[in-house]
């Protein structure tokens, strides 16, 4: 791959975030290659150094996670992990796919809010992380999947998710008995 071809490759992460491409398409050194499931696509990302602070993100030229309603936003993706990170001392990517209900259960018992308000904001805390790659979102079925940007994430980050995933309820456990049950 030639410079140029490597600066379109950042352009493209840098404007767009995470690209879907075919499992045969060249890339650049620096970049994350994650297969899907069913080996039709990969995505590509940047690979981050661990524990990078927001400056390198800056010098990257990476946008950091700024969105709105930050704190709907965090719980959205709490309750989709815990939906969709099927073994937590395995991999998070690429998860297994949970249904809209299921990631709502979660989100309302980690909100404590009535169901329509809960369902405006998660629909539109979903559709926030879809478009930054955080979530994979299909509409029309209801199901998200962890996106590819979750695999950027470092051991650190990791150990800490894992530790927050141990107290969020399960969806399968929520409404059934005791509180301290349902972890």
């Amino acid at each position: 791959m030639n410079e140029s071809e490597t600066a379109l490759w950042w352009a493209r992460i840098r404007a767009a975030g995470p690209q879907r491409v075919a499992p045969s398409s060249a890339f650049p050194a620096g970049m994350l290659r994650l297969v899907e499931p069913d080996v039709t696509a990969v995505w590509l990302l940047t690979v981050v150094p661990e524990g990078a602070r927001p400056s390198v993100l800056e010098e990257l030229g990476l946008p950091a996670l700024a969105v709105e309603q930050p704190n709907d936003t965090a719980r959205v993706l709490a309750a989709c992990l815990r939906c969709c990170w099927a073994e937590p001392t395995g991999s998070m990517w690429p998860g297994t796919p949970a249904s809209r209900q299921q990631v709502a259960a979660v989100f309302e018992e980690i909100t404590n809010r009535d169901e329509v308000a809960s369902h405006r904001a998660l629909l539109a805390a979903i559709r926030r992380l879809a478009g930054a790659g955080w979530l994979l979102w299909d509409e029309p079925g209801q199901t998200v999947r962890l996106g590819p940007r979750v695999a950027a994430w470092g051991s650190a980050d990791l150990s800490a998710l894992r530790e927050l995933l141990r107290m969020l309820p399960s969806a399968a456990n929520i409404g059934h008995g005791d509180p301290e049950t349902r972890r």
